[in-house]
């Protein structure tokens, strides 16, 4: 693994507090006040990390591993949810496109919002900002899991362990990298697939969460 090539010329204070930031204004929501403030913060104060270098092509193999690995524990987890008696239910907006595909109201913006607002936001919050911050105080792969865990608890409880290992890989290939725009990619890449397969295979909701 290439060593991780974060900067760490700001303090961890301000570290700390950037953090902050970008959690209160993604919390705000991906449109006005809340995406244009984070939009504001990233000019003003980026994350103490690079974009560059995209590696594309890097993130579509290793996708290609960790898209049958982690299949496999979404299915096991909601299995085990349902055969313990609290089953999971399907997130609402991917409800809503297995319903209705294409005649979703909104269909484009929700797209928009799932494939490239939600994450750029969420990169640059989670493995921007807040990697950076405790990157001050931990090691590199205990920050990523740290960083992994409350990226999964931030999307609810009932997700919190499938994708807490989503975000894992998306520490990695931001630590891999050393770089921020491939763990984007990769989540919108993640994204894409699962608005992909919704919309042109609805069927599989109901096998997947026994409905």
């Amino acid at each position: 693994m290439k060593l991780d090539t974060t900067r760490l010329d700001t303090t961890p204070l301000q570290q700390l507090v950037f953090a902050a930031l970008a959690a209160a204004l993604v919390l705000l929501g991906w449109s006005g006040p809340g995406l244009l403030g984070l939009m504001a913060l990233v000019v003003l104060w980026p994350p103490a990390v690079p974009w560059l270098p995209p590696g594309f092509g890097r993130v579509l193999r290793s996708y290609a591993v960790v898209l049958p690995l982690w299949g496999g524990v979404l299915v096991g987890y909601l299995w085990a949810m349902r055969a313990l008696g609290a089953p999971v239910a399907p997130q609402p907006v991917l409800q809503q496109l297995a319903a209705h595909g294409t005649a979703t109201e909104h269909f484009l913006g929700h797209c928009l919002a799932i494939v490239v607002l939600a994450p750029l936001a969420e990169e640059v919050l989670f493995r921007g900002y807040l990697l950076a911050a405790l990157r001050v105080v931990l090691p590199a792969n205990v920050a990523q899991v740290v960083c992994a865990a409350l990226f999964g608890l931030c999307h609810g409880l009932a997700y919190a362990l499938p994708l807490a290992c989503l975000g894992c890989w998306f520490g990695w290939l931001r630590l891999r990298h050393g770089a921020l725009l491939p763990a984007v990619l990769g989540h919108a890449l993640h994204n894409a697939l699962t608005v992909a397969l919704t919309v042109v295979w609805p069927g599989h909701f109901d096998w997947l969460y026994a409905r």
